[in-house]
């Protein structure tokens, strides 16, 4: 909200120099008014911004109406002048040359600048990275991927910033639009060479390593993400680690569930055994071929199954 509250005031203070000019006809000329006209668009000038994303295409409308007074003045008003004795003809006249020329400079930087506001806003983002404030530096990255989606150096800067979130979902979209819509120069080849390997290293241990816990269900979400990216991905990046990582996670939380329903029965809760029997069951059909079972859990789910019978439960 800050942000956008700073936005506002930026563009409030911009509409104040927007306040337009008085174009009068010659014959109501106001000499006190003709008089001020140089010093006041010397003021409005000074509050143009040229380098600011924010308002500069908006900065670039109020040198266009700047430049329209100055071109009325001069021509409606300048032939009228002898109405005004107490000013002087030929240093107004240099004076509103010289607004010109200054307007039609500024107007010309402006057009440039307001072509290149995706560049503008990531050099911010980059700025606001410097000073580790990585909230701001993505929000200049999503202004500058408005006003350009493919603009690869902004679509990197922010693969970086969601891989060290560990957003690893979010990563795989962004390497699909970098993949698919950009044009890459050598160096941002490199550059994503060293981002994949460094992406699939670094999910698969994590993963390999909560499965090595026994933390199958947390590991599983992990090579799934895996099995998203090695999809896309050339596959010089994956080898079949990744899917030996699914079997092993699912099998772990198939095996899970039949270890509660074992501990139930062991302790008397019938109900409760069978009903994580039937979970584990109900797991494998979903995920037949990613899961083995172990001979020990095959020989548990015979005995359960074949005394099923004897035990009716209400549901």
């Amino acid at each position: 909200m800050l942000y956008k509250r700073s936005i506002l005031q930026k563009i409030s203070a911009a509409i104040l120099i927007a306040t337009a000019f008085f174009y009068l006809p010659a014959q109501n000329i106001n000499c006190e008014v003709t008089a001020g006209f140089s010093s006041r668009a010397e003021h409005k000038i000074a509050t143009i911004n040229t380098e600011d994303p924010e308002i500069i295409s908006l900065h670039y409308l109020f040198v266009i109406d700047l430049l329209d007074s100055v071109n009325y003045y001069q021509k409606e008003v300048i032939p009228n002048l002898h109405i005004c004795p107490a000013i002087d003809f030929f240093a107004t006249m240099h004076q509103w040359n010289a607004l010109e020329e200054r307007l039609l400079e500024l107007k010309d930087t402006l057009y440039r600048q307001k072509n290149r506001v995706d560049t503008l806003f990531y050099l911010q983002a980059e700025e606001a990275l410097l000073f580790t404030d990585t909230i701001l530096s993505e929000y200049y990255l999503v202004r500058a991927l408005q006003f350009n989606r493919t603009y690869t150096e902004a679509l990197m800067l922010k693969l970086n910033l969601f891989f060290a979130e560990k957003k690893y979902n979010d990563c795989i979209e962004l390497l699909q639009i970098i993949y698919n819509e950009t044009s890459l120069n050598r160096e941002q080849e490199n550059a994503l060479s060293d981002f994949n390997t460094a992406f699939y290293i670094q999910l698969y241990t994590l993963g390999d390593s909560l499965v090595k816990a026994g933390h199958q269900a947390d590991a599983l979400p992990l090579f799934e993400t895996l099995e998203n990216f090695c999809h896309d991905m050339p596959s010089a990046y994956c080898n079949d680690d990744y899917y030996h990582g699914i079997i092993r996670s699912k099998s772990g939380v198939y095996e899970s569930y039949l270890v509660i329903s074992k501990v139930a029965w062991d302790r008397g809760n019938i109900e409760l055994a069978y009903k994580f029997l039937d979970y584990a069951k109900a797991y494998r059909i979903e995920n037949e071929e990613e899961i083995l079972i172990s001979e020990q859990y095959i020989q548990y789910i015979e005995k359960m199954e074949a005394q099923r019978g004897r035990y009716h439960f209400n549901h």
